[in-house]
Formats: structure tokens, sequence, C-alpha cells
């Protein structure tokens, strides 16, 4: 009897573990698949912000990164400026198209996403070249708030801050 009860025992903790190892590497399928996507989201945004020779920003594929309300946030000297997302991509566009911009490319540095669930936060290490690919003209930090709606990533705001004199990020930022 006392052999039965241990087989028993021992096939009921191994079909215990076998699931919750089951249910680990499903959560682990899910939560890779969900920062990847949330990366692409992202990255949508980063690699269309970019000015060469031929090569325009598409402002339609940046701007179906956003949600309908999204806002998009800066600090400028002691102030914050606050915009919805057409209305900062538009705005950006009619600059684009009036100066004489020769180079311009956004990209991460680095970066890192905490998630749960249906709502994300990516942080963002940025850097910008303009009008030359040597020096970099401006490097911050980007939060973007994301949601998932309807299978998507969205982005529902960003908010960042540029490196001033008295500014500048950390080395071990994302340590």
């Amino acid at each position: 009897m006392r052999n039965i009860l241990s087989f028993i025992l021992v096939c009921l903790l191994g079909f215990s573990c076998e699931t919750e190892v089951k249910e680990t590497t499903t959560a682990n399928t899910i939560q890779n698949r969900a920062q990847a996507e949330i990366l692409t989201t992202v990255n949508n945004v980063y690699n269309n912000i970019i000015v060469d020779a031929d090569i325009k920003p598409d402002f339609r594929v940046i701007k179906d990164q956003f949600t309908i309300n999204a806002r998009l946030g800066y600090i400028r000297e002691d102030s914050l400026i606050l915009k919805d997302s057409n209305d900062y991509f538009d705005t950006m566009e009619g600059m684009l198209s009036e100066n004489k911009v020769e180079y311009l490319k956004e990209w991460e540095i680095q970066g890192e996403t905490k998630l749960f669930g249906n709502i994300a936060q990516r942080t963002s290490l940025y850097g910008v070249h303009f009008n030359t690919k040597d020096s970099l003209a401006e490097k911050g930090i980007i939060n973007f708030q994301l949601v998932k709606i309807k299978d998507q990533w969205k982005i529902l705001s960003m908010i960042w801050e540029s490196e001033k004199r008295d500014l500048t990020v950390p080395g071990n930022y994302f340590e």
C-alpha cells in the first residue's frame, strides 16, 4: 500500500511540475513575443525619422504607431511642451519641407521594456544626427507608454528630455 501511495504522490508531483514548466514556458514565449512587437512599434517610429538624399520620413507609418489620442511631451528649458501626435508630426513634416535638411537620423542607442499584460513602458536612450553623420546633435531619454489594442501595440504617450550641459545620461542608466 505504501508503494502505491508513493507512486501516486510521485505521479501527482511530476504532473504538477510538468504543468508549471509548460505554463512558465508559455508565459515566457508570450512575453518575448510582446517585447519583440513593442520594439517593432518603437523602431517603426525611429526608422522613419530619416532624411538623406532622396529619403524622407514616412509620416503615415510614424502616425500609425500611435493611438488616436496619443500625447507627446518634451522639456524645453523649464517648461513641458505637450502635443497630440498628429499635430507634432504635421509640424515636423512642415519644418522639414521648408528647411534645407541634408541629413537627419534618430535612433535608439539602448533601451529597456517593462511589460504587464496589455500595458508597457519602453525607456529609450536615443541619438540624433543632424546634417552630419560624424557627431551627435542630440542625445537623451524617451519614455514610451504603449497599450495593446486589437492585437497591436500602439504608443499612447511619449515624453523625452535631451542632454544639456548640466544634465547627462549616466553610463549605467540601464543597469
